[in-house]
Protein backbone atom coordinates (compact mmCIF):
# COMPACT_ATOMS: atom_id res chain seq x y z
CA UNK A 1 0.00 0.00 0.00
CA UNK A 2 1.11 3.61 -0.70
CA UNK A 3 1.96 5.14 2.44
CA UNK A 4 3.90 8.32 1.87
CA UNK A 5 1.38 10.89 1.41
CA UNK A 6 3.99 13.82 1.45
CA UNK A 7 3.43 15.66 -1.54
CA UNK A 8 2.06 19.21 -0.83
CA UNK A 9 -0.59 21.19 -3.07
CA UNK A 10 2.51 23.29 -4.09
CA UNK A 11 4.66 20.24 -4.82
CA UNK A 12 2.28 19.32 -7.50
CA UNK A 13 2.06 22.19 -8.81
CA UNK A 14 5.54 22.51 -9.46
CA UNK A 15 6.26 19.26 -10.67
CA UNK A 16 3.06 19.20 -12.92
CA UNK A 17 4.98 22.36 -14.53
CA UNK A 18 8.23 20.92 -14.71
CA UNK A 19 6.56 18.22 -16.88
CA UNK A 20 4.81 20.81 -19.15
CA UNK A 21 7.92 22.43 -19.22
CA UNK A 22 9.94 19.65 -21.13
CA UNK A 23 6.91 18.92 -23.36
CA UNK A 24 7.72 22.60 -24.40
CA UNK A 25 11.68 22.49 -24.02
CA UNK A 26 11.64 18.86 -26.10
CA UNK A 27 8.67 19.76 -28.62
CA UNK A 28 10.30 20.26 -32.34
CA UNK A 29 9.72 24.34 -33.55
CA UNK A 30 10.54 25.26 -36.82
CA UNK A 31 12.46 27.89 -37.51
CA UNK A 32 13.71 30.08 -40.18
CA UNK A 33 15.77 29.40 -42.01
CA UNK A 34 16.37 25.44 -41.22
CA UNK A 35 12.09 24.38 -41.69
CA UNK A 36 10.76 21.26 -40.14
CA UNK A 37 7.65 19.72 -41.19
CA UNK A 38 7.92 18.16 -37.32
CA UNK A 39 7.22 21.41 -36.59
CA UNK A 40 4.48 20.66 -33.29
CA UNK A 41 5.43 17.56 -32.77
CA UNK A 42 6.30 16.00 -29.55
CA UNK A 43 8.31 13.59 -28.02
CA UNK A 44 7.61 9.29 -28.04
CA UNK A 45 10.57 8.34 -25.79
CA UNK A 46 13.68 8.82 -25.42
CA UNK A 47 16.93 6.58 -24.42
CA UNK A 48 18.51 8.98 -22.32
CA UNK A 49 21.55 6.54 -22.28
CA UNK A 50 22.21 6.26 -25.95
CA UNK A 51 20.41 9.23 -26.88
CA UNK A 52 17.84 7.65 -29.37
CA UNK A 53 14.99 9.58 -29.54
CA UNK A 54 11.43 8.53 -31.29
CA UNK A 55 9.07 11.20 -32.19
CA UNK A 56 5.33 11.10 -31.46
CA UNK A 57 2.12 9.60 -32.40
CA UNK A 58 -1.78 11.14 -32.34
CA UNK A 59 -1.99 10.02 -28.64
CA UNK A 60 1.60 11.65 -27.76
CA UNK A 61 0.09 15.08 -28.88
CA UNK A 62 -3.14 14.34 -27.34
CA UNK A 63 -1.48 14.00 -24.31
CA UNK A 64 0.51 16.39 -24.61
CA UNK A 65 -1.82 19.10 -25.74
CA UNK A 66 -3.59 17.91 -21.84
CA UNK A 67 -0.80 18.49 -20.04
CA UNK A 68 -0.17 21.81 -21.62
CA UNK A 69 -3.61 23.05 -21.30
CA UNK A 70 -3.25 22.01 -18.12
CA UNK A 71 -0.24 23.86 -16.70
CA UNK A 72 -1.50 26.93 -18.38
CA UNK A 73 -4.77 26.65 -16.58
CA UNK A 74 -2.68 26.53 -13.39
CA UNK A 75 -0.13 29.39 -14.18
CA UNK A 76 -1.37 31.66 -16.86
CA UNK A 77 1.97 31.30 -18.76
CA UNK A 78 1.40 31.86 -22.73
CA UNK A 79 4.32 29.14 -23.64
CA UNK A 80 2.12 26.61 -22.23
CA UNK A 81 -0.62 27.45 -25.10
CA UNK A 82 2.03 28.12 -27.53
CA UNK A 83 3.76 24.81 -27.39
CA UNK A 84 -0.32 23.45 -27.32
CA UNK A 85 -1.08 24.76 -30.24
CA UNK A 86 2.11 23.53 -32.29
CA UNK A 87 0.97 20.08 -30.93
CA UNK A 88 -2.66 20.72 -32.66
CA UNK A 89 -0.85 21.89 -35.74
CA UNK A 90 0.46 18.57 -36.19
CA UNK A 91 -2.20 16.89 -35.44
CA UNK A 92 -4.66 19.19 -38.47
CA UNK A 93 -1.86 20.02 -40.96
CA UNK A 94 0.29 16.48 -40.45
CA UNK A 95 -1.64 13.60 -39.38
CA UNK A 96 -5.35 14.18 -40.37
CA UNK A 97 -6.74 12.91 -43.44
CA UNK A 98 -9.08 15.35 -44.95
CA UNK A 99 -9.15 14.26 -48.35
CA UNK A 100 -12.90 13.13 -48.50
CA UNK A 101 -12.39 10.53 -51.63
CA UNK A 102 -11.71 7.67 -49.60
CA UNK A 103 -14.95 6.77 -46.81
CA UNK A 104 -12.79 4.20 -45.15
CA UNK A 105 -9.88 6.89 -43.76
CA UNK A 106 -11.92 10.30 -44.07
CA UNK A 107 -11.63 12.05 -40.61
CA UNK A 108 -8.49 9.33 -39.02
CA UNK A 109 -5.17 10.43 -37.94
CA UNK A 110 -2.35 8.82 -39.85
CA UNK A 111 -0.53 6.15 -37.39
CA UNK A 112 3.18 7.16 -37.45
CA UNK A 113 4.31 9.89 -39.59
CA UNK A 114 2.04 11.58 -42.53
CA UNK A 115 2.53 9.03 -44.71
CA UNK A 116 1.43 6.10 -42.43
CA UNK A 117 -1.00 4.14 -44.25
CA UNK A 118 -3.02 2.59 -40.96
CA UNK A 119 -4.62 4.21 -37.87
CA UNK A 120 -5.10 2.75 -34.41
CA UNK A 121 -8.53 4.41 -33.63
CA UNK A 122 -8.06 4.29 -29.72
CA UNK A 123 -4.83 6.36 -30.67
CA UNK A 124 -6.30 8.65 -32.85
CA UNK A 125 -9.23 9.50 -30.11
CA UNK A 126 -6.71 11.07 -28.07
CA UNK A 127 -5.54 13.33 -30.74
CA UNK A 128 -9.29 14.23 -31.54
CA UNK A 129 -9.50 14.83 -27.51
CA UNK A 130 -6.58 17.01 -28.07
CA UNK A 131 -8.63 19.38 -30.70
CA UNK A 132 -11.68 19.22 -29.01
CA UNK A 133 -9.85 20.86 -25.50
CA UNK A 134 -8.56 23.43 -27.75
CA UNK A 135 -11.52 24.71 -29.25
CA UNK A 136 -12.83 24.65 -25.80
CA UNK A 137 -9.63 27.16 -24.65
CA UNK A 138 -9.23 29.20 -27.77
CA UNK A 139 -13.00 29.07 -28.92
CA UNK A 140 -11.68 28.36 -32.89
CA UNK A 141 -14.49 26.24 -34.59
CA UNK A 142 -11.92 24.54 -36.73
CA UNK A 143 -10.88 22.14 -33.82
CA UNK A 144 -14.50 21.45 -33.37
CA UNK A 145 -15.07 20.40 -36.73
CA UNK A 146 -12.21 18.49 -37.13
CA UNK A 147 -12.99 16.69 -34.00
CA UNK A 148 -16.47 15.74 -35.62
CA UNK A 149 -15.32 15.07 -38.74
CA UNK A 150 -12.60 12.06 -36.76
CA UNK A 151 -15.91 11.28 -34.16
CA UNK A 152 -18.17 10.48 -37.53
CA UNK A 153 -15.34 8.12 -38.86
CA UNK A 154 -15.15 6.69 -35.64
CA UNK A 155 -18.83 5.81 -35.47
CA UNK A 156 -18.90 5.00 -39.50
CA UNK A 157 -16.24 2.77 -39.78
CA UNK A 158 -14.29 1.99 -36.31
CA UNK A 159 -17.53 0.55 -34.41
CA UNK A 160 -18.26 -2.90 -35.13
CA UNK A 161 -21.80 -2.87 -36.19
CA UNK A 162 -21.91 -7.10 -34.93
CA UNK A 163 -19.63 -6.53 -31.86
CA UNK A 164 -20.80 -2.94 -31.00
CA UNK A 165 -16.88 -2.39 -30.14
CA UNK A 166 -13.99 -0.59 -31.58
CA UNK A 167 -11.61 -2.17 -33.98
CA UNK A 168 -8.27 -1.97 -32.87
CA UNK A 169 -6.69 -1.11 -36.00
CA UNK A 170 -7.74 0.53 -39.50
CA UNK A 171 -5.37 -0.69 -42.33
CA UNK A 172 -6.01 1.95 -45.29
CA UNK A 173 -5.13 -0.48 -48.14
CA UNK A 174 -6.22 -3.31 -46.53
CA UNK A 175 -9.95 -3.35 -45.61
CA UNK A 176 -10.52 -7.04 -44.43
CA UNK A 177 -6.95 -7.11 -42.20
CA UNK A 178 -7.67 -7.22 -38.61
CA UNK A 179 -5.52 -7.08 -35.94
CA UNK A 180 -5.57 -8.50 -32.69
CA UNK A 181 -8.39 -9.20 -30.13
CA UNK A 182 -10.95 -6.92 -28.72
CA UNK A 183 -8.93 -4.77 -26.27
CA UNK A 184 -10.65 -3.30 -23.30
CA UNK A 185 -8.38 -0.05 -23.61
CA UNK A 186 -10.34 1.09 -25.89
CA UNK A 187 -12.85 2.19 -23.37
CA UNK A 188 -10.61 4.61 -22.82
CA UNK A 189 -11.70 6.84 -26.01
CA UNK A 190 -15.11 7.62 -23.97
CA UNK A 191 -14.04 11.29 -22.60
CA UNK A 192 -13.81 11.98 -26.28
CA UNK A 193 -17.60 11.17 -26.82
CA UNK A 194 -18.76 12.75 -24.01
CA UNK A 195 -17.00 16.39 -23.84
CA UNK A 196 -17.77 16.34 -27.65
CA UNK A 197 -21.91 15.88 -26.61
CA UNK A 198 -21.16 18.67 -24.48
CA UNK A 199 -19.61 20.70 -27.10
CA UNK A 200 -22.50 20.09 -29.30
CA UNK A 201 -25.69 19.02 -27.96
CA UNK A 202 -25.58 15.69 -30.65
CA UNK A 203 -26.87 12.47 -28.79
CA UNK A 204 -25.58 9.99 -30.99
CA UNK A 205 -22.09 10.45 -29.29
CA UNK A 206 -23.85 9.14 -26.56
CA UNK A 207 -25.83 6.63 -27.83
CA UNK A 208 -22.93 5.37 -30.37
CA UNK A 209 -19.84 6.28 -28.83
CA UNK A 210 -19.86 6.70 -24.93
CA UNK A 211 -22.86 4.32 -24.49
CA UNK A 212 -21.49 1.11 -26.16
CA UNK A 213 -18.22 1.53 -24.33
CA UNK A 214 -19.16 2.21 -20.91
CA UNK A 215 -21.72 -0.63 -21.58
CA UNK A 216 -19.13 -2.97 -23.32
CA UNK A 217 -16.49 -2.44 -20.79
CA UNK A 218 -19.18 -3.73 -17.95
CA UNK A 219 -20.18 -6.65 -20.26
CA UNK A 220 -16.75 -7.67 -20.97
CA UNK A 221 -14.20 -6.66 -18.88
CA UNK A 222 -15.38 -6.06 -15.61
CA UNK A 223 -15.95 -7.92 -12.77
CA UNK A 224 -18.20 -6.63 -10.35
CA UNK A 225 -16.62 -9.71 -7.81
CA UNK A 226 -13.25 -8.07 -6.99
CA UNK A 227 -13.86 -4.43 -9.05
CA UNK A 228 -10.94 -5.45 -11.11
CA UNK A 229 -10.91 -3.76 -14.86
CA UNK A 230 -9.32 -7.09 -16.94
CA UNK A 231 -7.52 -7.45 -20.31
CA UNK A 232 -7.05 -10.31 -22.95
CA UNK A 233 -3.87 -8.15 -23.50
CA UNK A 234 -0.60 -10.50 -23.27
CA UNK A 235 1.26 -9.24 -20.15
CA UNK A 236 2.95 -6.10 -20.99
CA UNK A 237 2.52 -2.39 -20.50
CA UNK A 238 -1.64 -3.06 -20.09
CA UNK A 239 -1.58 -6.45 -18.44
CA UNK A 240 -0.41 -7.48 -14.89
CA UNK A 241 -0.87 -11.01 -13.27
CA UNK A 242 -4.67 -12.54 -13.83
CA UNK A 243 -5.18 -10.53 -16.38
CA UNK A 244 -5.66 -6.98 -14.69
CA UNK A 245 -5.29 -3.71 -16.57
CA UNK A 246 -3.09 -2.50 -14.07
CA UNK A 247 -2.71 0.50 -16.89
CA UNK A 248 -6.18 0.52 -18.31
CA UNK A 249 -5.26 3.75 -20.22
CA UNK A 250 -8.37 5.74 -18.90
CA UNK A 251 -11.10 3.00 -19.60
CA UNK A 252 -12.58 3.51 -15.89
CA UNK A 253 -13.01 6.89 -16.92
CA UNK A 254 -15.97 5.49 -19.46
CA UNK A 255 -17.85 4.90 -15.92
CA UNK A 256 -17.86 8.33 -14.36
CA UNK A 257 -18.72 9.64 -17.84
CA UNK A 258 -21.88 7.32 -18.59
CA UNK A 259 -22.79 8.04 -14.80
CA UNK A 260 -22.33 12.17 -15.61
CA UNK A 261 -24.39 11.60 -18.99
CA UNK A 262 -27.18 9.83 -17.23
CA UNK A 263 -27.72 12.62 -14.70
CA UNK A 264 -28.49 10.41 -12.04
CA UNK A 265 -27.38 11.00 -8.34
CA UNK A 266 -26.62 6.84 -8.52
CA UNK A 267 -25.96 4.48 -11.55
CA UNK A 268 -24.46 0.81 -11.85
CA UNK A 269 -21.78 2.78 -13.81
CA UNK A 270 -20.85 5.08 -10.56
CA UNK A 271 -20.86 1.83 -8.57
CA UNK A 272 -18.49 -0.06 -10.94
CA UNK A 273 -16.32 2.73 -10.72
CA UNK A 274 -16.41 3.06 -7.05
CA UNK A 275 -15.91 -0.70 -6.58
CA UNK A 276 -12.79 -0.30 -8.92
CA UNK A 277 -11.21 2.23 -6.95
CA UNK A 278 -11.82 -0.28 -4.26
CA UNK A 279 -9.45 -2.48 -5.85
CA UNK A 280 -7.07 -0.58 -6.77
CA UNK A 281 -6.70 0.69 -3.04
CA UNK A 282 -7.11 -2.39 -1.61
CA UNK A 283 -6.44 -5.53 -4.02
CA UNK A 284 -3.74 -4.44 -6.63
CA UNK A 285 -0.60 -6.14 -6.36
CA UNK A 286 1.90 -3.66 -5.48
CA UNK A 287 4.50 -2.42 -7.16
CA UNK A 288 2.93 -2.38 -10.38
CA UNK A 289 5.13 -3.73 -12.93
CA UNK A 290 3.88 -0.54 -14.79
CA UNK A 291 5.50 2.79 -14.83
CA UNK A 292 2.23 4.60 -16.70
CA UNK A 293 0.29 2.54 -14.84
CA UNK A 294 0.62 4.02 -11.79
CA UNK A 295 -0.51 7.75 -13.17
CA UNK A 296 -2.97 6.65 -14.71
CA UNK A 297 -4.35 4.88 -11.40
CA UNK A 298 -4.09 8.32 -9.31
CA UNK A 299 -5.99 9.66 -12.28
CA UNK A 300 -8.91 7.58 -11.64
CA UNK A 301 -8.63 7.81 -7.92
CA UNK A 302 -8.96 11.42 -7.97
CA UNK A 303 -11.94 11.04 -10.20
CA UNK A 304 -13.71 8.91 -8.12
CA UNK A 305 -13.13 11.14 -4.93
CA UNK A 306 -14.28 13.74 -6.82
CA UNK A 307 -17.65 12.08 -8.13
CA UNK A 308 -18.26 10.49 -4.64
CA UNK A 309 -16.93 13.46 -2.32
CA UNK A 310 -15.07 10.21 -0.42
CA UNK A 311 -11.07 11.73 0.53
CA UNK A 312 -9.57 8.27 1.17
CA UNK A 313 -9.08 8.17 -2.90
CA UNK A 314 -7.54 10.92 -3.33
CA UNK A 315 -5.33 10.46 -0.08
CA UNK A 316 -4.39 7.33 -1.62
CA UNK A 317 -3.56 8.57 -5.25
CA UNK A 318 -0.97 11.29 -3.53
CA UNK A 319 0.47 8.46 -1.67
CA UNK A 320 0.99 6.63 -5.11
CA UNK A 321 2.56 9.63 -6.76
CA UNK A 322 4.59 10.39 -3.64
CA UNK A 323 6.41 7.68 -4.96
CA UNK A 324 6.06 7.87 -8.89
CA UNK A 325 8.04 11.76 -8.69
CA UNK A 326 11.25 9.44 -8.02
CA UNK A 327 10.86 9.17 -11.49
CA UNK A 328 10.94 12.73 -12.66
CA UNK A 329 14.27 14.15 -14.12
CA UNK A 330 16.23 16.64 -11.97
CA UNK A 331 18.42 17.98 -14.55
CA UNK A 332 17.52 21.78 -15.22
CA UNK A 333 21.02 22.26 -16.99
CA UNK A 334 19.98 19.61 -19.66
CA UNK A 335 16.08 21.05 -20.92
CA UNK A 336 15.51 17.77 -23.48
CA UNK A 337 14.95 15.61 -20.40
CA UNK A 338 14.35 18.16 -17.33
CA UNK A 339 11.11 17.48 -16.22
CA UNK A 340 9.70 14.33 -17.65
CA UNK A 341 9.29 11.17 -16.21
CA UNK A 342 11.19 8.02 -16.47
CA UNK A 343 9.61 4.93 -17.49
CA UNK A 344 9.25 2.57 -20.71
CA UNK A 345 6.88 -0.24 -20.29
CA UNK A 346 6.75 -1.37 -23.62
CA UNK A 347 9.35 -4.01 -24.35
CA UNK A 348 12.55 -1.95 -24.65
CA UNK A 349 14.48 -4.32 -27.27
CA UNK A 350 11.89 -2.54 -29.72
CA UNK A 351 14.21 0.53 -29.25
CA UNK A 352 17.68 -0.17 -27.48
CA UNK A 353 18.21 -4.06 -27.43
CA UNK A 354 19.25 -5.19 -24.13
CA UNK A 355 18.00 -1.42 -22.63
CA UNK A 356 16.17 -1.05 -19.23
CA UNK A 357 12.80 0.37 -18.69
CA UNK A 358 14.30 3.25 -16.82
CA UNK A 359 17.04 4.69 -19.23
CA UNK A 360 13.90 5.88 -21.59
CA UNK A 361 11.77 9.26 -20.81
CA UNK A 362 8.23 8.49 -22.11
CA UNK A 363 5.43 10.97 -23.38
CA UNK A 364 3.01 8.29 -21.79
CA UNK A 365 4.52 8.35 -17.94
CA UNK A 366 5.19 11.94 -17.85
CA UNK A 367 1.63 12.91 -19.27
CA UNK A 368 -0.22 10.28 -16.89
CA UNK A 369 1.90 11.59 -13.85
CA UNK A 370 1.40 15.26 -14.74
CA UNK A 371 -2.53 15.03 -15.00
CA UNK A 372 -2.69 13.31 -11.57
CA UNK A 373 -0.35 15.94 -10.05
CA UNK A 374 -2.52 18.33 -11.36
CA UNK A 375 -5.72 16.55 -10.59
CA UNK A 376 -3.58 16.67 -6.48
CA UNK A 377 -3.13 20.38 -6.68
CA UNK A 378 -6.58 20.40 -7.12
CA UNK A 379 -7.49 23.09 -9.88
CA UNK A 380 -6.81 21.05 -13.44
CA UNK A 381 -9.93 18.70 -13.14
CA UNK A 382 -10.63 17.44 -17.04
CA UNK A 383 -11.66 17.52 -19.38
CA UNK A 384 -8.67 14.96 -20.25
CA UNK A 385 -9.84 12.13 -18.49
CA UNK A 386 -12.79 12.77 -16.49
CA UNK A 387 -16.23 13.44 -16.27
CA UNK A 388 -15.59 16.60 -15.21
CA UNK A 389 -14.04 20.15 -16.07
CA UNK A 390 -16.44 20.97 -18.90
CA UNK A 391 -16.04 24.44 -18.86
CA UNK A 392 -12.17 24.48 -18.03
CA UNK A 393 -10.98 27.87 -19.54
CA UNK A 394 -12.82 31.52 -18.66
CA UNK A 395 -11.70 32.70 -22.06
CA UNK A 396 -10.08 31.70 -24.90
CA UNK A 397 -6.38 31.57 -25.09
CA UNK A 398 -4.72 34.00 -27.36
CA UNK A 399 -3.39 32.81 -30.16
CA UNK A 400 0.04 33.86 -31.45
CA UNK A 401 1.13 34.49 -34.80
CA UNK A 402 0.04 32.33 -37.78
CA UNK A 403 -0.40 28.28 -37.74
CA UNK A 404 1.17 26.79 -40.40
CA UNK A 405 -1.20 26.08 -43.66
Amino acid sequence: MARNTSLSRTECRRRALLAADWFCNSQVVSREPAHDANHGRAVYNHHLTSGLLCRGLSWSQGRAIMCLLGAFQVSGRQCYADAAIRAGDYLRYGLQVTDPRDPRIHGSFREEIPASRFCYPRDGIEGALGLLLLHLATGQRDYLQRAELFANWYLRVVMNRRTNWPRNAIYFDEPRRIMGKEASFQAGGAPFFWHLFQATGKKKYIARGLKPLADGLLARWFDPASGMIGSKAAPGHHTGAGGAAINDDGASIALTCMHAATGQRKSVYLDAAVANAGWIVDRCPRPLPSFAGVGMQAITLTEVSAMTGDRKYARFAAGLMADQVKLQVNAPRQPDRHGAFRGEDEPTKWYVPGSDGREFITTRCTAYSALALLRLHGVAIGPGYSARGFARFAKPIALTGPSPR
